[in-house]
């Protein structure tokens, strides 16, 4: 239960995190007086994201696998109890 709380506050978190960088990068482009300039803020918050997304996701398969193996423990002492 502990796992899916933390999982669930992770994910949360990451929708606040990404949406104040979607917002960021909304107020920034009003700004924009140029092609090169929207082209440059553009491919620089992709970049931004891309890396943001593969650390969230990295950090969420972790907690998976965490969680994975907390379940797995009881099962894995009861059995080595049954054919231990």
């Amino acid at each position: 239960m502990k796992g899916a709380q933390d999982y669930n506050a992770k994910l949360i978190e990451f929708a606040r995190i990404n949406t104040e960088a979607a917002f960021a990068y909304a107020q920034q482009l009003s700004s924009v007086k140029s092609p090169a300039e929207f082209v440059e803020l553009t491919t620089k918050y992709a970049r931004e994201q891309f890396e943001a997304m593969t650390e969230q996701t990295r950090e969420l398969a972790a907690l998976a696998q965490k969680m994975t193996l907390e379940a797995a423990d009881p099962l894995k002492s009861r059995a080595t109890k049954a054919f231990g």
